[in-house]
């Protein structure tokens, strides 16, 4: 069972889904929220949506402000800490929904949302369990990976001209979320516009060329890939324990989400936590086959120290 929904966040109301069971357990159940990747939206997140639902959970995927159909201007706004508000001030409606018990709350994240549910879980303790797919840890270290040295220089100095700018005019410039071009927030190699090109018409196929379609079209603020290289959640990490963090990420080729980066992050963790690695390349996690086994592990997870 669907319901759309909204809630305030720091003067902007956010677009939300509700998924309840279609079973009536009679008494108010563990709440799961969930949040999409880098520039992507809650209607992403349906089938993890519906798969934890179906278990039993109360499950709220969101839009953070600035995209899809949640409220805030400009367009295209991705400001970590204001994405990890408005997850917080989701755990806050979640708790006063009848439906849910206020004490069970779990959070599920992927890729760049991955990493904003680190963050959230190391400083609010309503937090019970987190569970991290494939995460972004570190935007510095993440940004400067997708690009060889004189190209991360060049995007370090657009952003000082950026900054420069925003204080004669206060408007940032924009840049595309990604594509094949360097000019871009997440620059696509060659060898990966080939990947997707002979993926055909596979689910993994299908999947890829959505999100090769889609990035170019959107755009994000210079700003916001200041704030991005900011935002190191892999520095805070440490503090969610003792609750339970898990981690699932793809073990094979992953130029997006390193997994050197994430082993790293990963150490720095407090016990209890787990680092599930499956046998999938970057998007096959969303794909058939690597999905179904992803949404299991993040279950087990919920259902060990939630329920």
């Amino acid at each position: 069972m669907k319901t759309a929904l909204s809630f305030p966040s720091r003067g902007a109301i956010c677009a939300a889904d509700l998924y309840l069971p279609d079973t009536d357990f009679g008494t108010p159940r563990a709440g799961l929220i969930l949040g999409h990747g880098f520039g992507g939206t809650k209607d992403g997140l349906e089938g993890q949506s519906q798969y934890f639902a179906s278990a039993g959970y109360a499950v709220l995927t969101i839009d953070y402000r600035f995209f899809g159909q949640s409220e805030g201007e400009p367009r295209g706004q991705l400001f970590p800490l204001e994405e990890v508000e408005d997850m917080r001030n989701a755990i806050t409606y979640l708790q006063k929904r009848p439906e849910v018990d206020p004490n069970r709350i779990g959070i599920w994240g992927t890729s760049f949302g991955g990493g904003v549910v680190i963050y959230v879980a190391s400083v609010d303790r309503r937090v019970k369990v987190v569970v991290s797919q494939a995460p972004i840890v570190n935007g510095r270290t993440w940004m400067k990976s997708l690009r060889a040295e004189g190209e991360w220089d060049a995007l370090l100095d657009r952003l000082d001209a950026d900054r420069a700018g925003r204080y004669e005019t206060g408007v940032s410039a924009r840049i595309p979320l990604g594509g094949p071009s360097l000019d871009a927030a997440m620059p696509t190699s060659d060898s990966e516009q080939l990947r997707i090109e002979r993926a055909g018409d596979t689910p993994i196929g299908r999947y890829t060329r959505m999100v090769a379609e889609h990035s170019p079209r959107l755009q994000l603020t210079l700003e916001s890939i200041e704030r991005i290289i900011e935002f190191m959640p892999d520095q805070f990490i440490h503090l969610i324990g003792p609750r339970p963090l898990r981690i699932i990420t793809p073990a094979l080729r992953d130029v997006v989400h390193p997994l050197d980066q994430i082993y790293q992050a990963f150490r720095r963790a407090n016990e209890p936590k787990d680092l599930v690695l499956l046998p999938v390349e970057q998007y096959d996690i969303y794909a058939e086959g690597g999905i179904e086994t992803a949404n299991a592990s993040a279950l087990e997870w919920f259902d060990r120290y939630l329920q």
